[in-house]
């Protein structure tokens, strides 16, 4: 029996759901994973969407696929197969409220680009998300129990919107191309590490939700007993109300306009800002033994 395509109002609690997943699948997929990103309409704010949380998760290789298809059937999703020709794996976990579909991507790949360069146009401009949020609904309706004919349809939108910014940054510089992943490193008030764990969970969804990816806050613990120094004499244990947090937006044009979106009444006492570039990983260098 078909299933009927159903487009339900925006539920302020999928970015949430979204970092749980995304936290979820780090821990089953571990040092497999690059990236995991929030894509589709749910990850845009306030547009209507079926109740299904898509993530895109960056593999580290092609290869890494069949392990990481492993670990994701061993948690209970359902391998739905290669999908767009694009070495772009798709799985669903039902049973969950919402639904989440997960698709498995090697580095650089074009669907999962094109997914990005979309959804962050509609975040960033009102009147896209609204004439997409119109065609939805009208798709909706003709075509009820043909969900196939209802993504094909779609097509013809995205690939639009697609093209048209992949015109406009080709006119950009390569530097405007460029992500900007950013360290932060902050001094915490004496006593408030629960204020600030707060806090950090509700900036990891405004970066989210203003077009970047957050890696996650790591906040003070305690030295593990027992555990010297690695190297006596030269290093020493850093300060104990240190936390740190790292994030990447997609070029520089979205970092500037999410620092022009947000601002916020700090709980620390002071932070230091670093800015990183990912080091390109040569599998074709090993260390001699």
């Amino acid at each position: 029996m078909a299933t009927r395509v159903e487009i339900v109002a925006y539920d302020p609690s999928w970015p949430q759901r979204y970092l749980e997943i995304a936290q979820e699948l780090r821990r089953i997929l571990g040092a497999l994973v690059i990236a995991v990103d929030h894509i589709g309409s749910t990850a845009v704010p306030d547009m209507p969407a079926k109740a299904v949380i898509d993530i895109d998760v960056t593999l580290r290789g092609l290869p890494d696929i069949a392990a990481a298809s492993a670990l994701l059937v061993s948690a209970g999703y359902q391998a739905r197969g290669n999908r767009y020709d694009d070495d772009v794996w798709a799985f669903m976990l039902h049973g969950r409220e919402p639904k989440q579909r997960v698709y498995l991507c090697p580095p650089d790949n074009e669907t999962h680009r094109r997914r990005l360069v979309f959804r962050d146009h509609l975040r960033s401009h009102a009147d896209t998300a609204l004439a997409y949020a119109a065609l939805k609904a009208s798709l909706a309706e003709a075509y009820r129990y043909d969900g196939d004919r209802y993504t094909t349809e779609k097509t013809r939108f995205v690939n639009a919107i697609v093209e048209r910014e992949d015109r406009m940054t080709g006119d950009q510089s390569a530097m405007s191309q460029t992500s900007i992943t950013c360290e932060i490193r902050y001094r915490l008030k004496p006593g408030d590490l629960a204020e600030f764990e707060a806090y950090a969970q509700s900036w990891m969804t405004l970066i989210e939700r203003h077009g970047g990816t957050h890696h996650g806050y790591f906040v003070p613990r305690e030295k593990p007993a027992g555990v010297g120094a690695s190297f006596p004499g030269v290093g020493e244990d850093g300060a104990g109300d240190i936390a740190v947090a790292l994030f990447t937006f997609p070029d520089e044009a979205a970092y500037l306009r999410y620092r022009s979106d947000v601002a916020a009444d700090p709980p620390f006492v002071s932070y230091e800002r670093v800015f990183l570039r990912p080091l390109a990983r040569n599998p074709q260098v090993i260390p001699e033994a």
